[in-house]
């Protein structure tokens, strides 16, 4: 069953920073977690630079310098890795513009371009899009007179390509369609990148919509290896005809939202095309410009219609593997918590899963002779958050056990279980099996397995667990540890008391955690397992600090904060790269082997480059190498503190992570992308090594 698609408003009181003025024609593209948005116009044209930070909600503007663009409206915006590229748009004045500008968000540096090749001309509302290495302009409105006081419309369908491959010289190209079919010409449509199959670029576009004189539903497919445009068959019952919309693409779902549609009875075949009147087009001069030429009194009949027209908040969804619309969603015209108000010209933005909307207006008031320009933010969560890693801990006690996991970026909560555990006994000279990561698929020696417990729903990403509850299925008729909302859990837990359970000493615990969203409960993480400490036995070290130097990587740690006695000595174990060793069933165990590369009396040691280069690096989330730290008393050793060490991941544009430099305790390196003083990089919580 697919996951229905849930709104979720961010509360002004959780966003911070300077937050931009309310504005519609602006547009926003997103760098991983930051959305930059630029332009837009409210009562006269903007001209600033905001970043919105999702992981912290919190709003920046960073001082641009160089060939700054006058202030733009309805404008293309495209990303390429932290380089963005404006085109055209409205300037102040009416003026429409040509102007190409770039953007490094590395250090927020403007210059202007000037492209070899004949420069389209200028124009607003045309979509501006990256495919590959090429940019893509399709479409939009130009205007035919030279003073930008008289409005003389001509509705564009040409396309001109713009190849951006770093080391290219620049150059306008604007190439040959293969085929006589094309498109209406349109302005303020949508167009959006599909997604390719892995190890192949993208090499598609799909436009939905706009502005033609009336307005279109129709959906085109523009292959941009082969310049071809096609219409896919397609099943279901597309949105309403719309402009000024927005369209993003989420995994394998074109999400559209918003935009003007026209007020009546009109109705749309399969492939989105007006029933209502049919409108003739074909090109002027091979130029790919069109103009309507068709009957007079068939336009009078589209105008006539389209003379009125609303804003919208619905949403429709198009799986593009199977070309099905779905139903649309969302579709309460009025204003609520649970829906942003209707709206057009407005931006939306996909990050991870989620599609982000700001501002755009809802309508013009005749009375008042303005418009009314929106000023909240919504995310539209368009499925479950995936599971976190595995649990890891921090640092356990007698009867406490400290645990963290990873952020999951889609998340707003986390639900962690736990299970008691019947540890294997470690071998002899191994590192002792506190901290021993267990596998979802390890096979059950239990005839039915054991029940899971909630130990609690949390928004933070730690938790010290000193006990956890229970309550009997049986008696209430619904296991209350896996039911899917607060009030049933509250519903079934009135039905019987639960029990309360302490941790004991020296037992040991099986955790996994799941992420919680606006669309429910997601998968539970792989299994890990912990042992509290017994009576007498040293707790576990702590603010573990790790750097990197010539001779290889410095360790550092304080002494247990129970350390019940003298510690007579430390041991530091190393995870090393080991062949799979096969279960009993047939199944591959993924337990991790160590080695011992230190043990002394001192809190600190150094291990050798050449014990490094047989490291395992665990890729689960961010490469990183993998240490173990015990400390020992008079009675024996307690629990070991696991470590990760990041790794430097040369991988992405944006690197958020560095190698620790020499000498120095490990520290994470912010992002390329310039932020805010004193603002980390945001999925980083820890320091360079995780505990």
């Amino acid at each position: 069953m697919a996951t229905e698609m849930q709104w979720r408003q961010v509360p002004s009181k959780e966003i911070t920073g300077v937050q931009p003025r309310p504005r519609h024609g602006h547009r926003a593209v997103a760098i991983r977690d930051l959305i930059v948005v630029f332009g837009g116009g409210n009562e006269g044209i903007i001209d600033d630079l905001h970043v919105l930070n999702t992981a912290t909600n919190q709003w920046f503007a960073p001082p641009v310098r160089g060939d700054v663009p006058s202030g733009c409206a309805a404008f293309g915006f495209v990303c390429d890795g932290v380089r963005l590229l404006v085109f055209g748009g409205m300037m102040e004045y009416g003026r429409y513009s040509n102007d190409l500008y770039e953007l490094l968000a590395s250090r927020w540096e403007w210059r202007r371009l000037t492209p070899l090749g004949a420069t389209p001309c200028p124009r607003i509302g045309h979509s501006f899009s990256l495919v590959g290495q090429k940019a893509v302009i399709f479409g939009g409105l130009a205007n035919e007179s030279s003073d930008p006081k008289v409005n003389m419309p001509r509705y564009l369908n040409d396309l001109h390509t713009l190849d951006v491959k770093e080391g290219t010289t620049l150059q306008w190209e604007q190439p040959q369609v293969l085929n006589d079919v094309r498109p209406h010409a349109r302005e303020s449509h949508s167009c959006v990148t599909l997604r390719a199959p892995v190890g192949t670029a993208a090499s598609k576009l799909l436009v939905f919509g706009g502005m033609c004189g009336f307005r279109l539903a129709d959906l085109w497919l523009l292959d941009v290896d082969k310049m071809s445009w096609s219409q896919p068959d397609m099943i279901g019952m597309p949105p309403l005809a719309r402009s000024l919309h927005s369209a993003v693409m989420c995994r394998n779902k074109m999400i559209v939202f918003g935009g003007w549609v026209p007020v009546g009875e009109s109705t749309f075949d399969s492939q989105g095309t007006a029933t209502m009147a049919k409108v003739k087009t074909e090109p002027l001069d091979g130029t790919g410009e069109v103009v309507l030429d068709g009957d007079l009194s068939n336009m009078e009949s589209v105008e006539s219609h389209e003379q009125e027209w609303r804003c919208t908040n619905t949403v429709g969804c198009l799986d593009v593997s199977t070309w099905k619309w779905e139903s649309s969603i969302c579709e309460s015209e009025s204003q609520n918590d649970f829906t942003p108000r209707a709206r057009a010209g407005h931006c939306a933005v996909a990050v991870d899963t989620r599609m982000y909307v700001w501002s755009g207006r809802d309508g013009f008031r005749k009375t008042w002779h303005n418009q009314i320009c929106c000023r909240d933010l919504w995310y539209l969560e368009t499925e479950k958050a995936p599971p976190p890693p595995r649990v890891q801990l921090v640092r356990a006690s007698t009867n406490t056990l400290e645990v963290c996991w990873n952020s999951v970026p889609t998340a707003s909560n986390y639900l962690l279980q736990i299970q008691k555990y019947d540890a294997p006994v470690a071998a002899k000279g191994t590192t002792p099996p506190v901290n021993t990561a267990v596998t979802a698929n390890e096979p059950s020696k239990e005839a039915s397995p054991p029940r899971w417990f909630t130990v609690g729903r949390c928004k933070a990403t730690s938790m010290s667990i000193t006990h956890y509850d229970t309550v009997d299925p049986e008696k209430t008729g619904v296991d209350v540890d896996v039911v899917s909302t607060d009030e049933e859990r509250s519903a079934a837990a009135a039905l019987a008391p639960s029990t309360r359970v302490e941790l004991q000493p020296g037992t040991a615990y099986k955790f996994r955690v799941a992420s919680i969203n606006a669309c429910g409960t997601g998968e539970f993480s792989d299994m890990a397992a912990f042992k509290t400490c017994l009576p007498g036995y040293p707790g576990a070290p702590s603010a573990i600090r790790i750097s990197k130097a010539a001779d290889g990587a410095h360790l550092s740690w304080e002494p247990p904060a129970n350390s019940a006695g003298n510690i007579t000595e430390y041991s530091v174990y190393l995870a090393i790269r080991s062949p799979p060793q096969s279960t009993p069933t047939g199944t591959q165990s993924n337990q991790l082997a160590f080695v011992r590369v230190y043990c002394g009396a001192q809190p600190a040691c150094v291990v050798g480059c050449t014990s490094l280069q047989s490291a395992h690096v665990d890729v689960t989330t961010k490469p990183a190498i993998i240490f173990r730290i015990a400390a020992r008393n008079e009675k024996g050793y307690g629990p070991a503190t696991q470590v990760r060490w990041l790794q430097d991941v040369k991988s992405d544009a944006i690197n958020r992570t560095a190698t620790p430099a020499a000498g120095a305790a490990a520290s994470v390196a912010a992002a390329a992308v310039k932020r805010p003083p004193g603002e980390a990089a945001p999925e980083v919580k820890r320091p360079k090594q995780e505990s």
